[in-house]
């Protein structure tokens, strides 16, 4: 029972502190918007690199030709694709959009660093091009303040419902972003919604210290950033959002997991790593718990998953209603249980290789 009490109130207040970390980025964003110069559309180009996606190119520029109030380019970088995408690109008769081969150089942060580098505008926004965006997109992107790094929301589209597990675990991770920003400290972001600063990116963009790693173009730059005490934003949860598919399969969920998990090392970022350690303590010592109550007291056990169930339905419910998912919060008690086991999954696939689109990371 000493146990027991000491996981609950531990757990709560790590919930609160994250309550009310995230409430205070609230009312700070609320201040900074009401005296900030936008961005306008002509001052960015739209950078998407790409390597073997002609279905999601497809999709993605037909969307583009529907825009009626666009921004000044849209830069597609074809990373050695072979699946024929770049044929979509041949008699392109809106002049707006334009294809940028790479050469000599292979992977997604050089087709990003070349995207960028070609740019005439002073900003960029970084797409992925698997992802389908809102018909008021660039009429939201037009009210942004300037910074030289805004992390912009990207939303994930369930089809079935153990997806919603899938949802439920980046919703999670961006609930801790948005808590830590009202710190002015965000820790993660998408590379598939990224507006940053021309300028600032050249200026301290490193390619060489993790150009061997094949993923991770995000992580590192808002890590750099960071160390350049550059200007970071993290948008609004639903302002500017880009929705891309979940992975295929539990498989390709914990591939995709197992890269962002490796991701968080290669950084060396204290704030981090501390949060993981956090994560990683509470999974395994609720999993010591539910083993111990199991064999010991089977009721105590539904009391306490019950508990820990209830306090984190009502703790998380202000950013589930926010990110306007709150039918996430049904499948909580279930996820907490899996929870555990992913967490020890996750540590044992850093021990293995690991690709990426056809190349090791």
């Amino acid at each position: 029972m000493f146990w027991f009490n000491c996981f609950i109130v531990a757990y709560t207040c790590f919930l609160l502190f994250l309550l009310l970390s995230y409430t205070q980025g609230l009312i700070k964003r609320s201040k900074v918007e009401k005296i900030a110069l936008p961005i306008r559309l002509e001052e960015i180009t739209v950078v998407i690199p790409f390597r073997d996606e002609k279905e999601n190119l497809a999709h993605l520029l037909n969307q583009i030709k529907d825009i009626s109030t666009p921004p000044a380019k849209f830069l597609f970088v074809d990373d050695h694709s072979s699946d024929g995408g770049e044929a979509l690109f041949e008699n392109m008769e809106n002049q707006a959009i334009a294809l940028l081969p790479m050469k000599d150089k292979t992977g997604k942060k050089e087709a990003i660093y070349a995207g960028v580098s070609q740019a005439k505008t002073p900003y960029v926004l970084c797409w992925d091009a698997d992802i389908t965006f809102s018909e008021g997109y660039f009429k939201e992107l037009s009210t942004l303040a300037k910074h030289s790094l805004i992390i912009l929301p990207v939303s994930y589209e369930s089809k079935w419902f153990f997806e919603w597990f899938f949802e439920v675990d980046v919703a999670l991770a961006n609930y801790i972003n948005h808590a830590n920003a009202g710190i002015h400290r965000p820790v993660i972001c998408s590379g598939a919604n990224l507006l940053v600063e021309k300028e600032s990116y050249l200026e301290v963009v490193c390619l060489d210290s993790h150009k061997h790693i094949a993923s991770g173009d995000d992580a590192f730059l808002l890590r750099h950033m960071q160390q350049a005490n550059k200007s970071i934003e993290l948008g609004a949860l639903n302002q500017c959002k880009v929705v891309t598919a979940n992975p295929s399969s539990i498989g390709a969920f914990l591939q995709q997991r197992s890269r962002w998990f490796g991701k968080t090392f290669m950084l060396k970022d204290k704030v981090l790593n501390a949060y993981g350690l956090i994560q990683l303590l509470f999974a395994l010592s609720f999993f010591a718990l539910l083993l111990f109550l199991f064999c010991a007291d089977p009721i105590l056990l539904l009391k306490f998953w019950f508990v820990k169930s209830l306090i984190e339905t009502v703790l998380l419910l202000p950013f589930f209603y926010a990110l306007r998912k709150t039918k996430l919060l049904t499948i909580l008690p279930i996820y907490g249980l899996i929870f555990p086991i992913y967490n020890i999954v996750l540590l044992s696939s850093l021990f293995g290789k690991k690709e990426w689109k056809g190349r090791p990371i």
